[in-house]
């Protein structure tokens, strides 16, 4: 497993799509394999900075619920290689994340 790195913060609007997006995509510049995660069930926009907002078949609540594989969710940036996202779901209730589910995507 890779290490994993969480920003998160009380409130909204405070940079934290925007520095996540940022972060990811210097890492994977540098070669690193990255994976974006968004947790932000039901407000979701690092698909929207990322430009893969019409790119979404699958999200993670989609992978947590066995509706889909990691695989097929995941999108690839097309500006990095290196660097993909897992959106957040648009339309589930946070009640969707278990902590077995959240568990088992960050393990993979």
């Amino acid at each position: 497993m890779g290490k994993v790195v969480v920003v998160t913060s009380g409130k909204g609007g405070v940079g934290k799509t925007t520095s996540t997006a940022a972060l990811g995509a210097a890492v994977a510049k540098t070669g690193k394999k990255v994976a974006l995660v968004d947790f932000d069930v039901g407000l979701r926009n690092l698909d929207l900075i990322m430009g893969a907002e019409r790119r979404v078949v699958f999200d993670l609540v989609n992978v947590i619920q066995g509706q889909a594989k990691l695989s097929q969710a995941l999108i690839r940036d097309k500006r990095v290689e290196t660097l993909f996202l897992l959106p957040a779901s648009q339309t589930r209730d946070k009640d969707a994340l278990t902590e077995e589910g959240v568990g088992e995507v960050i393990d993979k």
